[in-house]
């Protein structure tokens, strides 16, 4: 997985990093799993946090709230991390196609994500690339501790990506 998000990622000047999902619908919360502990990671807390040309953002249930932010910030890149039902054992990840979001069922947000995708490429020219994550259960209970390990592994995959690119200042 950590080369094919390099590859994607190989021009990225300010990357965006959107976790969705409903924390207390089991799976569905790997999004915001993954937000959250990449902003402990950095000793950062909040909806949306910034250091230097990275942003973390707990998108939650409402990924369309954050619309008008993301056209402000003009990001490069934005990596949506979100739980999907992509036909494979709980855990596993996939890179879902722009082009290929209706065929993939996702988390409880209020909006679609081909609808926020289309609407964000309308305003940004930005490159977006959505990671699922599939469920083992989505229901009202912790995330299981198959697709808990998996937001584990692409969070340190993720911590390398950001250092390899240079997204943020090291001391």
């Amino acid at each position: 997985m950590k080369e094919i998000l390099l590859d994607r990622l190989k021009n990225c000047k300010k990357l965006v990093i959107m976790g969705i999902g409903n924390e207390l619908k089991g799976d569905d919360a790997i999004g915001v799993y993954v937000v959250k502990k990449l902003m402990r990671h950095f000793n950062r807390e909040g909806e949306i946090i910034n250091i230097k040309n990275l942003y973390l953002i707990n998108a939650g249930t409402v990924p369309d709230f954050f619309t008008d932010i993301l056209k402000e910030i003009e990001p490069t890149h934005i990596l949506i991390v979100d739980c999907a039902l992509i036909g494979k054992e709980a855990g596993a990840m996939d890179i879902i196609k722009e082009d290929e979001i209706a065929n993939y069922s996702f988390s409880t947000h209020t909006l679609p994500l081909s609808i926020i995708v289309k609407y964000l490429k309308k305003f940004i020219d930005v490159d977006i690339i959505i990671l699922g994550i599939q469920p083992k259960i989505i229901d009202f209970c912790p995330i299981s501790e198959e697709v808990k390990l998996s937001g584990d592994k692409l969070v340190e995959i993720l911590i390398k990506i950001i250092k390899e690119l240079k997204l943020i200042s090291l001391k």
